[in-house]
């Protein structure tokens, strides 16, 4: 799909100046998930992620060259903060997850962004917006979900909530924000697998 973007507020400034300090070198880089997500439902964009082919020291780097601030605190889960002021970057490295006996993944870097796209969760969240090319890439017809406003696990429904129980609540959220049906396959795999929200902590905090 053709997209032309245009940012809007100081975040979407602060986010493009990261982009271009990466996609010069690294072309898969790409404006990715909830942002893309809330540009095609015109909403107000208040958190920004970029995915990339680009390893973390690899962004890193050329965050240095272009003078940007930044936090590693996540580098081993492959993700570098930009940061200017309050206004924060999330830079994920293009990532295959593997899970074991707890909902933390062991990481692998990827260049595939068709593997980046099978980790996430739900379709409309996984749009890859380019700039350079003015487009969106969408691996899982989450566009088509956005236009039927209904929210859709990627892949095996059960899987997906198995792995991490953390996605029933963000499946349950995404759909009470964005006034949005849970598609009936994702329905009922919440339905059968609700129980599973006891192995979480109170302390866990749900992000975008």
């Amino acid at each position: 799909m053709k997209y032309k973007y245009k940012p809007n507020s100081k975040l979407e400034h602060f986010g493009l100046r990261v982009y271009l300090a990466l996609v010069e070198n690294f072309p898969q880089t790409f404006f990715v998930g909830g942002m893309v997500r809330d540009l095609l439902l015109k909403r107000k964009i208040w958190d920004i992620d970029i995915a990339t082919s680009a390893k973390p020291n690899e962004v890193i780097n050329f965050l240095k060259i272009n003078h940007i601030p930044f936090n590693d605190i996540n580098i081993k889960f492959g993700v570098i903060t930009a940061i200017k002021n309050k206004y924060k970057i999330e830079i994920a490295s293009f990532r295959k997850e593997t899970y074991g006996l707890t909902r933390y993944p062991k990481v692998k870097f990827t260049k595939s962004l068709s593997k980046d796209a099978l980790r996430r969760d739900f379709t409309i969240n996984s749009l890859y917006l380019s700039i350079k090319k003015q487009e969106i890439i969408d691996p899982f017809q989450g566009i088509k979900d956005i236009k039927l406003k209904q929210l859709r696990f990627i892949g095996s429904s059960f899987k997906k909530i198995t792995k991490d129980p953390l996605r029933i609540i963000r499946a349950l959220r995404f759909a009470l924000q964005l006034n949005f049906r849970i598609e009936k396959h994702s329905w009922l795999a919440i339905k059968n697998n609700f129980t599973l929200i006891k192995k979480l902590s109170e302390k866990k905090k749900i992000s975008e």
